[in-house]
């Protein structure tokens, strides 16, 4: 998702493609991510309410410099979704 809007900024806003989404989403944030302001997390939560927000002591990369934090964070993120959250397999 975020490859393809990086790639295409003129066709695709982080609005349309957020618009197009009906699942949950967790941001894993460095709080001292130098290119993109924390700030930028809590714009993303308002116009996507189904979003939840961890802020790693990190930069722009928090899954690579603190891993253990970034993996507890999604541990504790997944195990916290309602079942009829999850898509349905057949």
């Amino acid at each position: 998702l975020m490859t393809r809007f990086l790639m295409n900024q003129t066709t695709y806003t982080l609005d349309a493609v957020l618009s197009k989404l009906s699942c949950p989403i967790l941001l894993l944030w460095g709080e001292l991510d130098p290119w993109v302001d924390p700030a930028k997390a809590n714009k993303i939560m308002d116009f996507y309410p189904n979003s939840s927000l961890v802020t790693l002591p990190a930069g722009h990369c928090p899954h690579d410099e603190v891993p253990e934090l970034a993996n507890e964070a999604l541990v504790n993120w997944l195990s916290s979704l309602k079942v009829d959250m999850l898509p349905q397999t057949v």
